[in-house]
């Protein structure tokens, strides 16, 4: 099952400074469940949040280092940033993908194992159990990323991600309901896409 997705920035953006990469959407699965148990005790609601807050940053640490070690030993800058026509499609570097272990308690309770790809100044992670199918895990990152990035145009200006969060979440639910990863074949992950197209436009 997947634990959890994360969207961040992926190097310093023109006439940026070199400070962290900023989080710019994130979705732990089956927390809402958490968050409903502990609203009475607002305390450990607030901790609870922060923690998550921290676990996601860890990942997004990790995968910007990833990927940049990776730009760096295929010659490309560090800082990848373009200017996206609204109508023409990306054409994403198809060697930024990857994975990584993360250990119990470092920094989630049990262990991890991150799916990440780049796709310019965006990174994507996807978080999985140890025990996950990884092949179906890197299609389903793979389906979604650029799906979010032809239909939404998130390369446009990173602030998309940020006000189309909504249609994003609603991605994550057609293509990881629940956190649960479907065997789709080209023909369904079309029709998946269709379907999402018209519910976008209403």
């Amino acid at each position: 099952m997947v634990h959890g997705f994360v969207i961040h920035t992926v190097g310093a953006g023109p006439g940026e400074g070199p400070e962290l990469c900023r989080v710019l959407y994130s979705h732990l699965f089956g927390c809402n469940l958490l968050d409903e148990r502990l609203r009475a005790d607002e305390l450990a609601l607030e901790k609870n949040r922060a923690r998550r807050m921290d676990q996601i940053a860890v990942v997004a640490r990790q995968t910007e280092s990833m990927c940049l070690l990776r730009r760096q030993v295929s010659g490309r800058p560090a800082s990848d940033f373009i200017i996206q026509s609204v109508d023409e499609p990306v054409s994403l570097h198809e060697e930024e993908v990857g994975m990584y272990g993360l250990g119990a308690g470092d920094p989630f309770p049990q262990e991890m194992t991150v799916l990440w790809m780049g796709a310019f100044s965006l990174g994507f992670s996807l978080i999985c159990d140890s025990l996950d199918n990884l092949t179906l895990a890197e299609s389903t990152l793979r389906m979604l990323v650029r799906y979010l990035v032809d239909s939404l145009k998130l390369l446009t200006n990173s602030t998309n991600v940020i006000l189309r969060a909504d249609k994003i979440h609603l991605s994550l639910d057609r293509f990881i309901p629940q956190g649960h990863l479907l065997f789709l074949n080209h023909q369904a992950s079309q029709a998946l896409e269709k379907e999402l197209n018209n519910v976008m436009t209403l």
